[in-house]
This record gives structure tokens, sequence and C-alpha cells, in this order.
């Protein structure tokens, strides 16, 4: 089984190529072999927050192969309302939290107070953290620190705790992230893989593995800005790690399946 933790319904940025219904997104799956999908809205992350959470809970029940994230924004505090689709819709399994798109920084006392009351209510957290050019509004510690102090929640940490997009150095994951992060020994706290890095230099994911563990590792692709292709290199590329079958396992779907709480 795999299952991909990180994806998006709809329109990223506003580009037609990197546009997906739920029908185009099981499509992926399928083509790549993808078992479960778990989505946020991108008209959420990039226009209405509600509106967005709105069409995703439609999308979500009209398929078998998608589970979603409510996406919060504390620029529009009353988008903490459509936490009640957590019990309305029993395939929306957390939040998704983007600085970046959002504009609030983590080192926002208010943004991060106003975050605290979301952490107590539910038990999925997926943060963006900043890997853009001339963004940081996300820095990995920070994410990690605000973590520490809910224990009760899951944390995922996206793009490989913020890879940095640098053309002359592109062969190692952001030691600033992911070394610090692990560092911390939080037991709520994972790395997504969702980075196009990890396929093009494959020795990206093998230091990753060898500074998070996989015990901590959880595969995304941030599709559909990776397409069916993609997301099948990234799954040969863990497959192919010299490490034993069960990291790979916990990395594809096993550390997924404990904290989306699957049978």
């Amino acid at each position: 089984m795999i299952i991909d933790i990180h994806g998006h319904l709809g329109n990223i940025n506003q580009a037609p190529f990197w546009a997906a219904d739920e029908k185009c997104l099981e499509s992926y799956c399928t083509e790549a072999k993808v078992d479960l999908l778990c989505i946020s809205s991108s008209k959420s992350l990039m226009y209405d927050a509600q509106e967005g959470n709105a069409e995703l809970d439609k999308a979500l029940k009209n398929s078998d192969k998608l589970l979603g994230y409510i996406v919060i924004n504390p620029v529009f505090p009353e988008s903490i309302n459509d936490l009640e689709l957590l019990k309305s819709n029993p395939k929306f399994k957390g939040v998704k939290i983007h600085p970046d798109y959002h504009g609030f920084d983590m080192a926002s006392p208010q943004a991060v107070k106003f975050l605290d009351k979301v952490a107590e209510q539910v038990d999925l957290m997926l943060f963006h953290v900043s890997c853009m050019p001339g963004t940081g509004f996300a820095d990995a510690v920070r994410v990690a620190e605000f973590a520490a102090r809910h224990p009760q929640t899951n944390f995922v940490l996206a793009h490989m705790a913020g890879i940095f997009q640098n053309g002359s150095y592109p062969y190692f994951p952001n030691l600033q992230g992911c070394e610090n992060v692990a560092a911390m020994r939080l037991d709520n706290v994972y790395i997504d893989t969702a980075h196009y890095l990890m396929y093009v230099y494959p020795g990206v994911m093998e230091k990753m593995v060898e500074i998070v563990g996989a015990d901590h590792i959880v595969f995304g692709t941030d599709v559909p800005l990776q397409g069916p292709m993609q997301m099948r290199f990234a799954i040969e590329v863990i497959q192919a790690l010299d490490i034993p079958q069960a990291d790979k396992e916990k990395i594809l779907c096993a550390n997924a399946q404990k904290i989306l709480r699957l049978k």
C-alpha cells in the first residue's frame, strides 16, 4: 500500500497545467499505483479558505481514494469554524497551514496563539515549510517548536522541512530544517518528501533518511505539481534505497497510516 500525504484539489498558482479535479487526481493515483491521497483545496490556499473547504467537502464524498485537510488561515479567523467538517465528514483527517501563501509569520505571537486553538482540536496538522525563493514565514524549527507544545497532535513538515531551491547546491536536504528538527527528537513530528529534488537527485532522499530516520518520514508529492510519472519516480527512489524493506514501508505507508488513524 502507498499513501501520498500531500496533494491539492484545483488550480495551483492559477496555472492551468497544475489544475486537477477529484477525477483527475484519482486517475493520477491509479497510474502511479498510489492507494490513498491526502489533499487540501488550492482555492483555500490561494483565494478563499472557507469556499475551498466547502468545495473539497463535496469532492471527498465522491471519491474512494481521496482524504482531506481543512485549510485554516489566521488572517481570516472565521475559518476556524470549518473544523466542524471534521465531525460531519470523516474523510477530513486534519488541517493544512500555509504561512507563505497566507502572509503570516510563525514568529507572530498573535498567529501562533490562534494556531494553538486549532492544534488543541485536531489530530494532525500539515504545515507548509518555507522552500520558495524570497519566502521564509514558516521556518522548520519554529514549526517544530510549536509542535513541541502540542504533543497530543501529530505534525507533518512539508517539502523536506524546507529544502532550498538552490540551483548551485541541489543535492542534499536543507540541514537547517532536517538536521535541527531531527535533533529535537519529537515523537509527534514527521517530514514529508514533497519536493522534486528527491527524484532528480536520488542522493537527496538517501541523505534525508540518514538524518531524519525512516520512523519520521512520510511520502508526499505535492500533486498536481508533480504528475503521475513524477509520482512513480518518487516511489521508485524510495524503493531503490539501500535500507530494510520495513523502513521503505514505513515511509510509503505505515507512518501515514498511524498519523491518519487508518485501520
